[in-house]
Protein backbone atom coordinates (compact mmCIF):
# COMPACT_ATOMS: atom_id res chain seq x y z
CA UNK A 1 0.00 0.00 0.00
CA UNK A 2 1.44 3.35 -1.33
CA UNK A 3 0.69 6.63 -0.17
CA UNK A 4 1.59 10.10 -2.02
CA UNK A 5 1.98 12.07 1.12
CA UNK A 6 4.28 9.32 2.21
CA UNK A 7 6.39 9.42 -0.96
CA UNK A 8 6.47 5.92 -1.62
CA UNK A 9 6.73 4.52 1.83
CA UNK A 10 4.79 1.98 3.07
CA UNK A 11 1.16 2.91 4.81
CA UNK A 12 1.75 2.55 8.79
CA UNK A 13 -1.62 1.92 11.28
CA UNK A 14 -2.32 2.02 14.46
CA UNK A 15 -4.00 -1.20 14.33
CA UNK A 16 -0.48 -2.96 12.68
CA UNK A 17 0.55 -2.80 16.28
CA UNK A 18 4.05 -3.14 15.43
CA UNK A 19 6.27 -1.73 17.89
CA UNK A 20 9.24 -0.34 15.18
CA UNK A 21 6.90 2.14 13.56
CA UNK A 22 5.09 3.20 16.70
CA UNK A 23 3.94 6.70 16.62
CA UNK A 24 5.20 6.91 13.17
CA UNK A 25 2.08 6.19 11.89
CA UNK A 26 0.62 7.24 8.00
CA UNK A 27 -2.38 9.33 9.06
CA UNK A 28 -3.33 11.35 11.45
CA UNK A 29 -6.82 9.19 12.41
CA UNK A 30 -4.05 6.48 13.48
CA UNK A 31 -2.85 9.22 16.20
CA UNK A 32 -6.70 9.54 17.27
CA UNK A 33 -7.18 5.70 17.25
CA UNK A 34 -4.06 5.09 19.81
CA UNK A 35 -5.16 8.60 21.74
CA UNK A 36 -8.98 7.32 21.98
CA UNK A 37 -7.57 3.88 22.68
CA UNK A 38 -5.42 4.84 25.07
CA UNK A 39 -7.97 7.27 27.13
CA UNK A 40 -10.94 4.37 27.05
CA UNK A 41 -8.31 1.92 28.63
CA UNK A 42 -7.19 4.41 31.56
CA UNK A 43 -10.75 5.17 32.41
CA UNK A 44 -11.79 2.08 32.29
CA UNK A 45 -9.23 0.60 34.93
CA UNK A 46 -8.93 4.17 36.61
CA UNK A 47 -13.35 3.21 37.40
CA UNK A 48 -12.71 -0.35 37.74
CA UNK A 49 -9.63 0.34 40.41
CA UNK A 50 -11.24 3.45 42.10
CA UNK A 51 -11.15 2.25 45.73
CA UNK A 52 -7.97 0.96 45.25
CA UNK A 53 -5.51 3.57 46.86
CA UNK A 54 -2.38 1.37 45.39
CA UNK A 55 -3.96 1.89 41.98
CA UNK A 56 -4.47 5.63 42.11
CA UNK A 57 -0.77 6.23 43.83
CA UNK A 58 0.29 4.61 41.04
CA UNK A 59 -1.26 6.85 38.16
CA UNK A 60 0.13 9.94 40.13
CA UNK A 61 3.57 8.95 40.35
CA UNK A 62 3.24 7.62 36.10
CA UNK A 63 1.43 11.33 35.64
CA UNK A 64 4.28 13.06 37.75
CA UNK A 65 6.88 11.50 36.25
CA UNK A 66 5.94 11.76 32.55
CA UNK A 67 5.36 15.08 33.17
CA UNK A 68 8.81 16.02 34.62
CA UNK A 69 10.14 13.99 31.66
CA UNK A 70 8.38 15.63 28.80
CA UNK A 71 11.39 17.70 27.56
CA UNK A 72 13.76 15.06 27.59
CA UNK A 73 13.01 14.04 23.48
CA UNK A 74 13.89 17.38 23.09
CA UNK A 75 16.75 17.50 24.68
CA UNK A 76 18.51 14.33 23.30
CA UNK A 77 17.33 15.33 19.75
CA UNK A 78 19.19 18.36 20.42
CA UNK A 79 22.45 16.38 21.18
CA UNK A 80 22.19 13.68 18.41
CA UNK A 81 21.87 16.80 16.01
CA UNK A 82 23.75 19.14 17.15
CA UNK A 83 21.17 21.55 17.02
CA UNK A 84 18.64 23.99 18.11
CA UNK A 85 17.32 25.47 15.39
CA UNK A 86 14.28 26.74 16.32
CA UNK A 87 14.90 27.30 19.63
CA UNK A 88 14.81 30.40 20.94
CA UNK A 89 16.57 31.28 24.54
CA UNK A 90 13.30 33.24 25.87
CA UNK A 91 11.23 30.28 25.24
CA UNK A 92 13.55 27.97 27.52
CA UNK A 93 13.78 30.51 29.93
CA UNK A 94 10.18 30.75 30.05
CA UNK A 95 9.95 26.54 30.50
CA UNK A 96 12.05 27.62 33.49
CA UNK A 97 10.49 30.01 34.82
CA UNK A 98 7.26 28.42 34.96
CA UNK A 99 8.93 24.83 36.61
CA UNK A 100 11.00 27.17 38.98
CA UNK A 101 7.76 28.76 39.78
CA UNK A 102 5.85 25.62 39.97
CA UNK A 103 8.71 23.70 42.51
CA UNK A 104 8.95 27.17 44.36
CA UNK A 105 4.80 26.80 45.08
CA UNK A 106 5.44 23.13 45.75
CA UNK A 107 8.05 24.31 48.68
CA UNK A 108 5.93 26.75 49.98
CA UNK A 109 2.71 24.63 50.26
CA UNK A 110 5.06 21.63 51.66
CA UNK A 111 4.03 19.26 48.57
CA UNK A 112 4.76 15.79 49.00
CA UNK A 113 8.81 14.77 47.99
CA UNK A 114 7.73 13.09 44.62
CA UNK A 115 6.46 16.68 43.75
CA UNK A 116 9.44 18.27 44.63
CA UNK A 117 11.35 15.54 43.16
CA UNK A 118 9.84 15.99 39.77
CA UNK A 119 9.85 19.99 39.77
CA UNK A 120 13.78 19.65 40.48
CA UNK A 121 14.28 16.94 37.70
CA UNK A 122 12.10 19.40 35.33
CA UNK A 123 14.49 22.50 36.36
CA UNK A 124 17.66 20.07 35.71
CA UNK A 125 16.70 19.48 32.25
CA UNK A 126 15.41 22.66 31.28
CA UNK A 127 18.77 24.41 32.77
CA UNK A 128 20.57 21.19 30.23
CA UNK A 129 18.10 22.74 27.07
CA UNK A 130 19.28 26.28 28.69
CA UNK A 131 22.58 25.49 27.97
CA UNK A 132 22.70 23.59 24.54
CA UNK A 133 20.59 27.05 23.05
CA UNK A 134 23.09 28.89 24.54
CA UNK A 135 26.33 27.75 23.78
Amino acid sequence: KLRPDRLGGDQRHFTDFDVSSFWDWSTFTDYLHCLVTMVALVAGLTYSFLDWPSYIETIGALSLCTEATLAIPQFLKNYRTRSTEGMSVSMVLLWFLGDSGKTLYFLLRQSPFQFLLCGSIQIIIDILILFQVVL
